[in-house]
């Protein structure tokens, strides 16, 4: 078990440290060095089960560390060590009646008065299990998850694992408990990518999760803010479900849902880049956002072209959804063509996932009840104006509509990951695609993309 402590002096300090080695041999005492690494050290040297906070270092602000500290962490008991004059000047209300966690210890230290402050706090890390947050595990046990995935919910039924070598994984987010975004974010500045779920309860998660979804679209949401969420969570847990299963009676059903619902949601935004600003902060997206926003990209199409058929909207929405559902790797979404260079940096098999992912996704699509031909919308997702696409090598001229409609949404939303954000973003990814797609049937699409970003 480890505890952070937060000292002042080492003058001051050495007696906390020698009772917390006498008394607590266990317990693996790690001193905070400065207040800049604060965050750094919960993410990296935890975690922590308790801290333990000399209230008596008058250059921190220690209601501050506080909310910082239960805000990255969540709820973990606090031992308050210090003078009278510093439980007045440095702690709130709340900090010293909340004791079900929080202990407070005046000095001068008296041995009965820290230990039982101490042992309240092990206590209650025994209770919420904190003390078992270190496991040992085979990879092959696990399911990894993209940690900017996490950033749908703000609570998840299963225990959550991030890996600290190859065969211990650390729990950082306990099954049921609230969880706050600033330690996904603090994650993925160290570049850790993903997070792990066992995987006899991954499945589990999965299935419930597609249910709950269904209740939630049967419940009709009032906040039209919240359907953005609603559709992310829908494209993420229809992607795992796929690959870890396959396309159930459920999940053609949360298919309809979610056609209807980008609709009416894209009709209530005249502006399509305010929608799509919305979807993702950074260039960087995952295939849940990549469906999300062909999707509405490709219904703004629709919509400004006249297009008005609920089969034609299903189509292109149910490719939007399936396109890269067979990829592995998010990166891969800003290659658009066998002849990148850039594919060269991936590893071999995920060059031969990518060449082949069309086909895969082309044929998932037939298991959907209530679709046609959208394995061949999947099949030509790839295909270029000039012919220098794949599978096919079709050109501008041997493309229908439909197909052009879906491979200027794809490619427009390609270009989004990789172009650096800014408000002319959309409108130089537009003016890029003229050059090549002003041709043939991509004529109509492009000139109905170019009216849905006019107002930038």
């Amino acid at each position: 078990m480890k505890a952070l402590f937060i000292g002042n002096t080492p003058e001051d300090d050495k007696n906390i440290i020698r009772l917390m080695g006498n008394n607590y041999p266990k317990v693996q005492l790690v001193g905070l060095k400065t207040p800049e690494s604060l965050m750094d050290m919960l993410t990296a040297d935890g975690p922590f089960s308790f801290i333990v906070v000399n209230i008596d270092n008058k250059n921190l602000v220690i209601a501050d560390l506080y909310a910082q500290i239960n805000d990255t962490l969540g709820v973990r008991p606090f031992v308050f060590i210090g003078t009278p004059n510093s439980v007045k000047a440095q702690l709130t209300n709340d900090m010293v009646h909340n004791q079900q966690t929080n202990a407070l210890v005046e000095l001068p230290l008296v041995l009965e008065e820290f230990k039982k402050a101490v042992n309240l706090a092990i206590d209650w890390v025994k209770k919420e299990e904190f003390e078992e947050s270190i496991l040992e595990f085979s990879r092959d046990d696990l399911h990894p998850m993209r940690l900017r995935n996490f950033y749908l919910f703000e609570q998840v039924p299963y225990d959550v694992y991030i890996e600290l070598t190859s065969t211990k994984f650390g729990k950082v987010i306990t099954k049921d408990k609230f969880y706050s975004h600033q330690i996904i974010q603090n994650y993925s500045r160290k570049n850790i990518k993903y997070l792990y779920l066992r995987k006899d309860e991954h499945l589990k998660f999965l299935d419930t999760s597609i249910k709950n979804l269904l209740k939630i679209y049967d419940a009709k949401l009032s906040d039209r803010k919240k359907y953005l969420t609603l559709h992310l969570k829908t494209a993420f847990f229809m992607h795992q479900f796929i690959k870890a299963a396959s396309v159930s009676d459920e999940v053609n059903k949360l298919a309809h849902f979610f056609i209807d619902s980008v609709s009416n949601l894209v009709r209530s935004y005249e502006n399509l880049s305010d929608l799509l600003d919305s979807i993702s902060e950074t260039g960087n997206i995952t295939f849940a956002e990549q469906s999300v926003a062909t999707a509405y990209v490709c219904e703004r199409i629709l919509l400004n072209m006249g297009w008005t058929a609920d089969m034609t909207r299903g189509k292109l929405i149910l490719a939007s959804l399936l396109q890269d559902v067979t990829l592995g790797n998010d990166d891969l979404i800003k290659i658009r063509s066998l002849n990148d260079p850039n594919l060269k940096m991936f590893s071999e098999e995920e060059q031969e996932d990518f060449k082949n992912h069309p086909q895969k996704a082309a044929h998932l699509s037939t298991y959907f009840n209530g679709f046609s031909d959208v394995d061949f919308i999947l099949l030509e997702q790839h295909e270029h104006p000039t012919g220098d696409g794949f599978p096919k090598g079709l050109n501008s001229s041997g493309l229908t509509t439909i197909s052009c409609i879906f491979i200027l949404a794809s490619n427009f939303v390609s270009r989004m990951a990789l172009t650096p954000k800014s408000p002319t973003q959309h409108r130089d990814i537009l003016n890029n695609m003229k050059r090549v797609y002003n041709t043939g049937n991509f004529k109509d699409p492009l000139k109905a993309l170019e009216k849905s970003l006019r107002k930038i």
